[in-house]
Order: C-alpha cells, then sequence, then structure tokens
C-alpha cells in the first residue's frame, strides 16, 4: 500500500481532487522527509496540495463540499436527499476529528451543535451518583451525536468518547433549524432519532438504578 492509500483510507478526500495520485503520492512523499517536528508535518493534502500549486482553493473547497456531501448521504436522517439538496446542506458542516480515548462532550456542558460521525467510533454514557459509568450507547459511522440537547436549549445529557480517532462533521444547531423549515421530511426523520435515542436511553438508565438496588 503507499503513502496515498494509507492516507486515503482515513481522509477519503483525495478521490474528490482533480490532480493524478502520483502527484498526491509526490507531495505525500514530500512531507515525509521533512522534520517529525516541521510544521508541514501536521498539514493535511487537501493544504499541502495548495501550497505546492498543485491545487487551487476553489478546487480544495469543491472537494472538501462533495465529500461532506457524500458522508452526510450515508447517514440516515439525510439519505433521502438528492445530491443538490446534499450540496446545500454540507455548507452549514465542517470537518473535525479527535484521537481515540478522548472525551469530546461532556454532561451539563452547553454545546448547541450536532455532529455525524463520518468515520470511527464513539461511547455515548453517563456518571452516577457513586461516580461510576453507565454505559447507554456505542455510536459509529453514519450515525448522529449531540441531538438530545436540540430540544434541550443546547445542554449536554451525557457524556461521549472516541474509542478510536474519529473523523466528524459540525453544525451548529441554529444552521439546522434554518435548514428544517425547508426540509420538513429531514426535520420529522431528526425528530424520530431524538426520541429512539431517549428511548434508549431510558432504559439504560432505568437498568442501571435496578442493578444498584
Amino acid at each position: 500500500m503507499n503513502e496515498y492509500e494509507k492516507n486515503n483510507q482515513q481522509e477519503k478526500l483525495g478521490k474528490y481532487f482533480v490532480v493524478s495520485d502520483a502527484t498526491i503520492n509526490s507531495v505525500l512523499a514530500k512531507q515525509k522527509s521533512t522534520p517529525p517536528d516541521s510544521p508541514e508535518r501536521k498539514e493535511r493534502i487537501g493544504e499541502l496540495l495548495v501550497k505546492s500549486g498543485q491545487l487551487t482553493p476553489e478546487e480544495l473547497e469543491n472537494a472538501l463540499m462533495k465529500q461532506r456531501a457524500h458522508r452526510l448521504s450515508q447517514c440516515s436522517i439525510f439519505s433521502t436527499l438528492s445530491t443538490p439538496e446534499l450540496f446545500a446542506l454540507s455548507k452549514v458542516f465542517t470537518e473535525v476529528n479527535f484521537p481515540a480515548h478522548e472525551t469530546f462532550i461532556m454532561e451539563g456542558e452547553h454545546d448547541p451543535s450536532l455532529f455525524i460521525i463520518a468515520s470511527g467510533l464513539v461511547e455515548v454514557f453517563r456518571i452516577n451518583n457513586s461516580g461510576g459509568k453507565i454505559p447507554i450507547a456505542k455510536v459509529g459511522s453514519g450515525e448522529t451525536i449531540g441531538e438530545m440537547g436540540y430540544f434541550a436549549d443546547g445542554i449536554r445529557s451525557s457524556y461521549v468518547c472516541t474509542l478510536k480517532k474519529t473523523y466528524l462533521l459540525q453544525a451548529q444547531y441554529k444552521d439546522m433549524t434554518k435548514y428544517f423549515e425547508n426540509a420538513p421530511k429531514v426535520a420529522i426523520a431528526f425528530s424520530g432519532i431524538i426520541q429512539r435515542r431517549k428511548e434508549e436511553t431510558e432504559k439504560r438508565m432505568v437498568a442501571a438504578k435496578k442493578q444498584q438496588s
């Protein structure tokens, strides 16, 4: 497996670039030859291609939009949307990623945003009065995270920790609300997800209380 293929397994962005695999491999090889502590080592392939003049900023943004649209289409809430609708929706999302074993959502904090898992795996849990962890669910690619706070003024109801390196798309609730106003079928699907997650959480909490009693 060459360097581009290794990189593409994680980012899956190179397929949308208007440059050859040979060009991408050349840029990655140059990056690998830089000192380990070089700032260039932390730059993503798209940034490197723009810096080297192989890709324009507009072409990079277009590739990102295509990638976001594809990732959104893998989420059940948005699976019925057309390509133009997915492109419009992708404008309110940005890419974020976290290393393994990082708690990026804290119960009780104010964080009015929705996440879509592009790749990776996270665990949703709560902490009981004794400080013990109550596992609620493990959530993977194509699933939403953070939807429970939508009707709770953005207050998080659980903790969420990555179980391995995880790539996500993030959007603010206010931007999602604007989109829902013009896409009622998506709003209905989103409400269904919230109801299902709420029921799952309640079942877990009831079971945990029974174990403690």
